[in-house]
């Protein structure tokens, strides 16, 4: 069951296209912030490796931080969101790296290109993100919370697939390519958690040409239907 507190959680604002610089006061509240999440983030993956997600609770998990229940929920809406948090860092990081591959690359070259990086920063935490993989696959409320998390993340890979298709929002491929996106990138994830390798190039392009395959397979035969 999901705990509630005070709304007003501090959370960075999704903003990984902004041109404004921030400011040297900006960047040193940021890197506070960061360093108070981390701290909840790390006591949070302790208490659930040792007990489980389910048994464990908000308060634990502040005591644990040395923080207050109500400086939790400043950061955090659940502890849920805990864990959450971890994968939208993950998912900036992979907007970042696709919104700056250059135009003359296809989509899926594109994604491709975007993927590699971005798994690699995501694994500078393999621990925390090994523990992440594992609380999701084990617990079903995590599941569920992450869904609101992969709706905007597509949503926000579909309007960088428009603008580099040059296409109206009348058509479905950019919203198909971020499906994709989403895909690849946890299928990436969760290879990487069975297999533990650190080739994740030759991974991420043991999917993309199992993919390419597996659309090879339409027969010779096959009409699509007139638009």
């Amino acid at each position: 069951m999901m705990e509630g507190g005070d709304q007003s959680v501090v959370r960075p604002k999704a903003k990984p296209f902004a041109e404004a610089v921030p400011s040297a006061a900006d960047k040193l509240r940021a890197r506070k912030q960061q360093v108070m999440r981390d701290a909840m983030s790390e006591a949070a993956a302790k208490l659930f490796r040792e007990r489980g997600f389910e048994t464990v609770t908000v308060e634990e998990i502040a005591q644990a931080a040395g923080v207050s229940r109500r400086t939790f929920f400043r950061y955090f809406e659940s502890k849920e969101d805990v864990v959450v948090t971890r994968f939208e860092r993950d998912t900036e990081e992979l907007l970042t790296e696709l919104a700056a591959r250059p135009a003359c690359e296809t989509p899926l070259l594109a994604i491709r290109n975007a993927l590699v990086p971005a798994i690699r920063s995501a694994l500078r935490e393999a621990d925390l993100l090994r523990d992440v993989i594992r609380l999701l696959r084990e617990t079903s409320t995590l599941r569920r919370a992450l869904m609101e998390h992969r709706n905007r993340y597509e949503e926000r890979v579909a309007a960088l697939m428009i603008r580099r298709l040059e296409c109206g929002s009348e058509d479905n491929r950019p919203i198909l390519l971020a499906f994709l996106t989403r895909a690849l990138h946890e299928a990436v994830l969760n290879a990487w958690y069975d297999h533990e390798t650190d080739d994740i190039e030759g991974l991420v392009d043991e999917l993309i040409t199992g993919l390419c395959g597996i659309t090879a397979e339409m027969p010779v035969s096959y009409q699509p239907s007139a638009s």
